[in-house]
């Protein structure tokens, strides 16, 4: 006995009439003819009482109709259930953002777990190097991207890219035609990151190396903010190389690449879930795409 054949006898007791119930069914009359003939030999009697105005059912067949009734609720119950167990089972994961998605290539991060990890279901949070630790500590994210190094043993890392720094300063900065140096930024007024932030202290080590002392104007810890700062010319700043091209490219601002200092971008998770296979694949597509 086939499901088919159950869903044609039901729809066919219900309607009265076998073209009406094919239709409804989108299948042939003569196929769901067919379906009752099937059911019949199976049962061994006649379901349907056969007239010019249509079917109608026997005695045997109205004492079967609601046993078909009931296994076909049953059935439409059990696929509602596995959808909700499949949905239910689907694995959530947090993943902290630290900057900018196009920076982090997130578009390619996404298409990659949506065809390698369908049962993940992926949180993007926005978040800050200098918070990770806490962050992950609070449950806040399983797992993220942070500029710098985290010094806990209970941390593992991924170390994906060193990005370069380079000076942003306004369109509008009367520069010297020679070629520039650090000293000509180093009197005019600063947009410096906050203190917890990695760029804060490699930033300030590099200039106290060279014995000079950024003019700090404020502290900020958004590097959009902060290219938007400078636009206004509210002073210059550190950025990251790819950052700071993209309000280039847009003539917002302009760069000197002559800094030699860069950071690192690194995703981390717990060291308990370093045999997670998700995480695993999670780092693996990540390496895939950062791969020099």
């Amino acid at each position: 006995m086939e499901l088919y054949q159950l869903q044609t006898f039901v729809k066919v007791a219900l309607t009265g009439n076998l073209t009406d119930a094919a239709l409804q069914l989108n299948i042939s009359q003569p196929a769901a003819s067919a379906h009752i003939k099937a059911l019949e030999q199976i049962t061994g009697f006649p379901l349907f009482y056969r007239n010019s105005k249509g079917m109608t059912l026997t005695e045997r067949g109205t004492k079967l109709l609601e046993e078909a009734q009931q296994i076909l609720f049953s059935i439409e119950e059990f696929y509602k259930k596995a959808q909700e167990l499949r949905k239910d089972s689907a694995e959530t994961i947090r993943i902290g953002l630290n900057t900018d998605g196009n920076l982090l290539q997130m578009d390619k991060m996404i298409r990659h777990m949506s065809e390698r990890l369908p049962a993940v279901e992926p949180h993007f949070v926005n978040t800050r190097s200098e918070d990770f630790l806490q962050d992950v500590a609070a449950l806040k994210i399983n797992a993220g991207f942070y500029y710098g190094k985290v010094a806990d043993s209970h941390i593992h890392s991924v170390k994906l890219h060193s990005c370069p720094m380079v000076v942003v300063y306004p369109n509008s900065w009367d520069v010297p035609d020679r070629e520039l140096t650090l000293k000509d930024f180093a009197e005019k007024s600063w947009i410096w990151t906050t203190q917890g932030c990695p760029f804060h202290q490699q930033a300030m080590d590099y200039f106290l190396e060279r014995d000079m002392v950024p003019k700090t104007i404020m502290y900020v810890d958004n590097e959009t903010l902060i290219g938007n700062l400078v636009q206004q010319e509210m002073g210059c700043s550190l950025l990251a190389e790819p950052i700071a091209m993209q309000f280039v490219k847009e003539n917002k601002l302009k760069v000197w690449k002559g800094i030699d200092l860069s950071v690192d971008l690194s995703f981390g998770y717990p060291k308990d879930r370093k045999r997670d296979p998700v995480m695993n694949e999670i780092v693996t597509l990540l390496q895939e795409i950062w791969k020099p």
